[in-house]
């Protein structure tokens, strides 16, 4: 059995994850194509921002003694620009924080008495000259790039959160309209068509692909549902040709057994010859001397004729009674001593040894009158085939009970046995058989759930065995 696929999420579930990563990428990747765009305009901003913070820094400090140069530092400091330092013009620092020796950019800015601007990894240095004319003093400040990066990225991030809800929102209600909506749909109107309700309509208001998809299911709609009109149609004629079929079957079950029964009848009427002329004797002896001195004996031999023919005519009547028969439990024991009774006295049983040997087995279930017929119709076939001794036997073979008729008659060719139960087949002179006994004994076992069972040798005898099915 192949092994079931793992359980997947909802589709649901799986756009909105779908739709997660989207927008994340999304969000990322404009964010990252924003500040590769804005580098550039950020690092000129810094630039400008920073000389005029270096410019407007040169214009407090000139404005004032260098008692308060410490005071308008501080309230630069305070603004955000930490790194500030005031240089003599020989280079000595006057005041601010500890940036090391003055370097060139210092002296020359001294000799140009023009402000430089030097590129550093997070920040812009600004050295720029205090006071007109020689500069009194040269002032140097470190503008930190994080001040408009900062201010930059929170830009980035707002403009990419706002990108990723508009996708996020615009792509629920597309992906809602256009595949979810749609899907729910055509899942429910598939619910009800695998429920049987054949030419349910599936809704095509849907994109391309799904209305396709719709449109093919409403053609299986339509087309299962015109297969059940068929079936139905169909059905019904199958019941009308059974119900034919076993009226056919029955009339040929009776017709068969009026062959039977023909067959007995001819044989009582040769048994019941010699008990009658019996009988007609004695009673002609007790009209021609009502004194006789054994008149008592006499009358106890035509008793036991009269028996004898009662016997013959209630087998015969008991074989040829209706099958209008209950299904229920069979003495198996009981069925092959009454059907070795129906045909004991038959013409065609002189000089056939009949024998019956049952094992302890437990009782089939059935209709007593047709495994009757069979078991008759086997041994009729028996006798016929020229058999001088036949044996009824009964044995357990797991749940099946075998009942077998073996006999030492002419046997089967090869070649017929598997026609054997093909109905009109028979091997013997026209006129002397229908054809059908066999075919219509094995469908009666084939009704109680059985199957007949040939083992025959040309010249040697056959053995016919019927497995029934052992009654619960």
């Amino acid at each position: 059995m192949p092994k079931a696929p793992p359980a997947r999420a909802s589709l649901w579930v799986e756009i909105a994850l779908s739709l997660g990563l989207l927008t994340v990428g999304v969000a990322v990747l404009d964010a990252g194509v924003f500040h590769i765009a804005t580098r550039y305009v950020l690092g000129e901003a810094t630039a400008d921002l920073a000389e005029s913070a270096g410019a407007v820094l040169a214009g407090e400090l000139g404005a004032t003694d260098e008692e308060g140069w410490k005071r308008v530092i501080d309230g630069h400091r305070r603004a955000g620009i930490e790194a500030i330092t005031v240089w003599s013009p020989e280079g000595e620092r006057l005041a601010g924080a500890d940036l090391g020796e003055a370097d060139a950019v210092v002296l020359r800015t001294v000799a140009t008495r023009e402000a430089s601007l030097v590129e550093l990894d997070d920040a812009v240095r600004v050295v720029a000259p205090v006071g007109a004319g020689r500069p009194r003093a040269v002032v140097e400040l470190h503008y930190p790039r994080e001040r408009v990066e900062r201010a930059a990225w929170g830009v980035i991030v707002l403009h990419a959160l706002f990108s990723a809800g508009i996708i996020g929102v615009f792509g629920y209600f597309l992906f809602r309209r256009n595949v979810v909506d749609p899907i729910r749909r055509i899942g429910e109107a598939t619910q009800a068509i695998a429920g049987g309700k054949f030419g349910t309509p599936v809704p095509g208001d849907a994109p391309a692909e799904l209305a396709e998809l719709a449109e093919h299911l409403n053609l299986m709609s339509e087309a299962l549902a015109a297969y059940r009109a068929r079936t139905a149609e169909q059905l019904a004629s199958l019941e009308s040709a059974n119900a034919d079929l076993r009226r056919t079957q029955e009339a040929l079950v009776r017709s068969e057994k009026l062959a039977s029964v023909g067959r007995l009848a001819a044989g009582l009427a040769h048994e019941l010859g010699n008990p009658l002329a019996a009988v007609r004797g004695y009673v002609e002896i007790l009209a021609s001397n009502t004194g006789h001195r054994e008149a008592g004996d006499i009358t106890r031999r035509a008793q036991v004729e009269v028996e004898r023919m009662h016997r013959l005519l209630r087998n015969l009547l008991d074989f040829a009674r209706a099958d209008e028969t209950e299904p229920g439990d069979v003495d198996v024991l009981q069925l092959l001593e009454e059907g070795a009774n129906t045909v004991r006295h038959q013409v065609s049983f002189r000089g056939v040894e009949l024998s019956v040997h049952v094992q302890a087995v437990p009782h089939v279930r059935g209709e007593v009158t047709k495994l009757h017929q069979v078991l008759v119709n086997l041994l009729l076939n028996a006798a016929d085939a020229g058999a001088h001794r036949i044996e009824l036997g009964a044995r357990l073979d797991q749940n099946d009970v075998l009942v077998s008729v073996l006999d030492d008659g002419e046997g089967i060719s090869p070649e017929h046995l598997s026609r054997l139960f093909e109905p009109f087949f028979t091997t013997r002179p026209p006129g002397k058989g229908t054809g059908l006994g066999l075919a219509i004994a094995n469908r009666i076992v084939e009704q109680h759930g059985g199957r007949i069972e040939v083992q025959s040798q040309l010249g040697k005898g056959s053995r016919f065995t019927l497995r029934l099915p052992a009654s619960r």
